[in-house]
């Protein structure tokens, strides 16, 4: 079950914006259109591929729980990864990626290096024990459309409650994680660049007893303030140099009895250029919300040129 917890909702978030308006044909303004939703793309594929790779170690690291196995290569339940050992004296652990094996759910390859450093705590297990994380020309190539992204810089992971695993279980615990990532470089297939940074938290819970359960609750938020945004999650400067900023209004809640992938509710303002797109999340088929029932998608507005447009997209 375990392997299974550290998921990233923001993903779904911004994986299916796609721009279209009731008010007005995309091809009237096809440079604004085509950017957003590229901007989309590239939202998804690094959001879902660098907390993949958080996943990919907490659940790497729920084997080692000690960082004390003395060999140099580790056995590995991950696709396409070896583990190098060679440092584990000084709680170090080195993720090689072969890109060659295809992984699936999402179908790619994965190569480059994930250097795994416990530079806070004795365990990772530990109550605020921290991971710092580096990539180094780490890419993923999707196989469906052979489009890649490369990843290089440093980010850490912070566990704030520790993992209870027996108390998660028991539905007495929580597992909490906050991560910071500044000026990580990122490389796109056509060479163009961008820089990303994020701030988070997540939390999950497990309910054994009660209506719809056994299930997983699961619970994201922005995590800082910035240009007077509070609840930011993620900022920086796209490929098309455009600055944006992610923020939440109201915190994205999930569970795993209508999909981890499918938000019950949450809200957030995406800043992109000179245009604010707002979801809410957690909506039914007319855009309404729907708070004890399993929802259809997801409601965008936005306004260009004092226009209002507004989208209704499912999961």
């Amino acid at each position: 079950m375990k392997r299974t917890l550290y998921v990233s909702l923001l993903v779904v978030v911004l994986s299916t914006m796609v721009i279209t308006s009731c008010k007005k044909k995309e091809d009237e303004n096809p440079a604004l259109d085509s950017q957003a939703k590229q901007f989309n793309d590239d939202s998804q594929f690094y959001k879902g591929e660098i907390d993949q790779v958080d996943n990919d170690i907490n659940n790497a690291l729920s084997e080692i729980p000690t960082f004390g196995k003395g060999v140099n290569t580790l056995s590995s339940p991950l696709c396409g990864v070896t583990i190098d050992s060679s440092q584990i004296a000084q709680k170090i652990l080195f993720f090689n990626f072969d890109g060659i094996t295809p992984c699936f759910s999402p179908s790619r390859t994965r190569a480059g290096q994930v250097k795994v450093q416990l530079t806070s705590g004795t365990f990772w297990s530990d109550v605020n024990a921290v991971l710092t994380m580096t990539f180094t020309n780490f890419k993923v190539t999707r196989l469906y459309d052979n489009r890649s992204i490369t990843f290089n810089g440093i980010k850490t992971l912070k566990n704030i409650n520790g993992n209870d695993w027996i108390g998660f279980l028991l539905g007495n615990a929580t597992l909490k994680y906050q991560e910071r990532a500044f000026n990580i470089q990122v490389t796109y297939d056509n060479g163009a660049g961008a820089i990303w940074n994020s701030a988070r938290m997540t939390q999950w819970s497990y309910n054994p007893t009660g209506p719809l359960s056994p299930k997983i609750n699961f619970t994201v938020n922005g995590d800082t303030t910035l240009n007077g945004y509070a609840d930011v999650d993620s900022w920086g400067v796209n490929r098309f140099a455009q600055i944006f900023t992610t923020y939440y209004t109201v915190p994205l809640v999930s569970n795993t009895y209508c999909g981890l992938w499918r938000p019950n509710a949450g809200q957030l303002t995406h800043h992109l250029s000179n245009s604010d797109y707002n979801l809410i999340l957690g909506v039914d088929q007319n855009g309404n919300p729907t708070p004890y029932n399993c929802a259809y998608g997801f409601k965008i507005s936005w306004t260009v040129n004092g226009n209002t447009y507004v989208s209704i997209i499912s999961y």
